[in-house]
């Protein structure tokens, strides 16, 4: 008897720059176990998983950023 294959589903951290204030955050998101999951940075800039994480500047309410770098975790 075989054992199942363990899925690895990767994580990821957001590095988000507030369009209003400038302030820098970091948000971590757990990529869904679908079969086309981004599964490194460059498949999470394509994603669309990725268009579909909200954003919400908590100094200054703007929803307005922009990404600056992902980086795996």
């Amino acid at each position: 008897m075989g054992m199942p294959a363990l899925k690895c589903r990767p994580s990821f951290e957001l590095h988000i720059r507030c369009e209003n204030c400038m302030r820098e955050s970091v948000r971590e998101v757990d990529v869904p176990d679908v079969d086309d999951a981004p599964i490194d940075p460059e498949d999470m800039i394509d994603s669309a998983f990725l268009q579909s994480i909200p954003y919400h500047c908590q100094p200054c309410g703007s929803v307005i950023g922009r990404l600056f770098n992902i980086v795996m975790v």
